[in-house]
């Protein structure tokens, strides 16, 4: 009977403000769903609480949760279902896949992974792979210009008046 499953993956993301035994029920209550509609559980894989892309629902961060499964298409339909009348799911995502070998997972990052560091370096005019002359404070630095550089240094002066008298006699 287990030949003709497919296999899914589906990822959700719980309410920040939920407790961990809370958000422990909910992915133990998704388990229990495909468990009635003769779904196998291949795995389950806590992401914990992360930084979302964008906020939703005026939340910064969620509960990710991904879980592999064999199952028939009627299990879809209940998981979409207990999604969507939940409060406490804010996005979700169920896919098929098509080899077990393509199963994926979270990537292991750190709580803080640099990314406000990258936001506040943006905010102050700098870009990954710019110069650092051009970052922060030093962005709005005067540069020489072509009239300053001629006052500073009176030997250039006496260099460019004999460029001009050669360029004179060359004329004529």
């Amino acid at each position: 009977m287990d030949t003709y499953k497919n296999i899914y993956e589906t990822i959700f993301v719980l309410h920040p403000e939920m407790t961990e035994e809370d958000v422990e029920a909910d992915i133990q209550s998704i388990v229990g769903l495909l468990e009635k509609e003769a779904s196998e559980i291949i795995r389950i894989e806590r992401g914990g609480k992360r930084r979302l892309a964008y906020v939703v629902h005026k939340q910064r961060y969620g509960y990710y949760t991904l879980i592999h499964f064999r199952g028939l298409p009627p299990a879809l339909t209940a998981l979409e279902r207990f999604y969507r009348l939940s409060e406490r799911v804010m996005r979700y995502l169920t896919v098929r896949i098509e080899k077990e070998e393509q199963l994926t997972g979270f990537a292991r990052l750190g709580e803080d992974d640099g990314r406000d560091d990258d936001r506040d370096e943006r905010r102050r005019g700098g870009r990954r792979g710019d110069s650092s002359r051009f970052r922060g404070e030093d962005r709005y630095a005067r540069r020489p210009t072509r009239s300053t550089l001629a006052d500073d240094d009176d030997a250039d002066d006496d260099d460019a008046d004999e460029v001009r008298e050669s360029v004179a006699e060359e004329a004529c």
